[in-house]
């Protein structure tokens, strides 16, 4: 009895019907995951790894175990011989497609770069730079975004640069890398005087912040920006539109870690910190750029190949046994 229930958990392990049930699975593990506010460590995590495993084993055996099956089908058919592989080949494409995005997931490189127009940036520790020329925001009549296009050159060690665009939906690609349009935002140009006389300038991006080279311990937070400022009724403020009418700047002044105050800075205003005036300035839009290569595209993309000829072959190519051998079809167990 105990051998028995053994062998019926291995049939079972190594079926079809378990293949579906942790498909169903691990596509609600992916719905799942679009909800959360962390997807990268979420699917990091040990048990949807696990889940993932437990299928590519499943598929795995239920591959091996098939395809004698299929040899011998394709043995005894008469025509459209090849679709007695189609089983067959629709799990080994979905188990390369499991295994290529695992392997995508370990393997893949991804950088991000960030700045205005004109900036140049290392890419992390590749050896590569990024250059963005130019930013541009095209808006449709009621101010919604319609494109976010960024023009870059990309440069190696040696100097030889290539140019291109990246707008959302459509990366640019430079020594192996596709670049993505992400995100954008704005930077302000701040000054820092003390007694009249400049002290420094940075352009500092929202979520940044600056400091005088004498006293680095006072720092000035540039929270956020806000175009077209005005105020609801209820004293909250908001931009009435992404133009550049009415700039104001939200700033944050901490002294030795702790905050000191908040305020609005107009553009070109001296806004006085003890000593030193902070001049906010010169507000412009900053764009995002992801950088990332994945060696396992193309294997992905064969298996997505591999896996669509197999569902062709099993419903539209089907052998056919001639009469004598109706009926004669050979199965192995709903794998």
């Amino acid at each position: 009895m105990e051998q028995e229930k053994r062998h019926n958990f291995i049939r079972f392990f190594i079926s079809m019907k378990f293949s579906m049930f942790l498909l169903l699975v691990i596509i609600g593990v992916c719905i799942a995951g679009s909800l959360v506010s962390e997807p990268r460590a979420y699917f990091s995590s040990w048990w949807v790894r696990a889940a993932a495993g437990i299928l590519c084993l499943n598929l795995l055996l239920c591959s091996v175990r098939r395809l004698p099956v299929s040899i011998e089908n394709w043995r005894r058919a008469k025509s459209k011989r090849a679709g007695a592989f189609g089983s067959w080949l629709c799990h080994l494409g979905m188990l390369l497609i499991i295994l290529g995005f695992i392997a995508g997931e370990i393997l893949s490189e991804d950088y991000t770069v960030y700045g205005i127009p004109g900036s140049m940036q290392p890419i992390a520790d590749t050896g590569l730079w990024l250059r963005i020329d130019d930013f541009d925001v095209r808006m449709r009549d009621d101010f919604t975004v319609e494109q976010y296009t960024a023009k870059l050159t990309a440069a190696d060690g040696s100097g030889q640069e290539i140019s291109g665009e990246a707008s959302v939906n459509h990366p640019m690609n430079a020594f192996g890398y596709d670049l993505f349009q992400d995100s954008t935002g704005w930077a302000n140009t701040i000054d820092i005087y003390k007694g009249g006389v400049l002290q420094r300038s940075d352009i500092v991006c929202v979520g940044e912040m600056t400091y005088p080279d004498d006293r680095p311990s006072l720092q000035v937070y540039f929270n956020k920006f806000y175009p077209d400022f005005s105020l609801d009724a209820s004293g909250k403020p908001y931009s009435r539109t992404p133009l550049l009418r009415q700039p104001r700047s939200l700033f944050t002044v901490s002294y030795n870690g702790e905050i000191k105050g908040m305020d609005y800075a107009a553009m070109n205003i001296p806004v006085r910190v003890n000593e030193y005036d902070f001049v906010f300035r010169d507000p412009t839009e900053y764009t995002l750029i992801v950088i990332r290569r994945d060696p396992t595209e193309k294997l992905v993309g064969l298996a997505a190949l591999i896996m669509l000829a197999g569902i062709f072959m099993a419903f539209y190519w089907r052998p056919e046994y001639g009469e004598e051998e109706h009926g004669g079809e050979l199965h192995a167990d709903e794998t």
